[in-house]
């Protein structure tokens, strides 16, 4: 017979997941699109920003030199895709593109 398809629902604490980041690293920038309200998300994953920026985009509007990458300098994806975010290649290109633009 057919099987019923089946929902599940779970509420993570992704504080939990995190929390290595912060311990490993001194410096972690957290990106997305998807972020707000931005205030909400350090008591949420417990840590204290030492900067937090909040841009407001629009199509409806002139954008400030906005720059989309797709590919690190070895041509290797760059994504914000949650299977992506172990990916020591991904962690290597943010890590110099955000080298090269600063």
């Amino acid at each position: 017979g057919a099987s019923d398809p089946v929902i599940q629902l779970a509420c993570l604490d992704s504080s939990l997941a995190i929390a290595p980041l912060f311990k490993r690293f001194g410096s972690v920038v957290i990106t997305s699109g998807t972020l707000s309200p931005i205030h909400l998300y350090p008591k949420l994953l417990q840590f204290e920003p030492r900067v937090s920026e909040s841009f407001h985009m629009s199509t409806f509007r002139p954008c400030i030199l906005p720059l989309v990458i797709t590919k690190g300098s070895d041509q290797k994806e760059v994504s914000t895709r949650f299977n992506d975010r172990g990916d020591m290649g991904v962690m290597r290109n943010y890590g110099a593109i955000l080298v090269d633009i600063c």
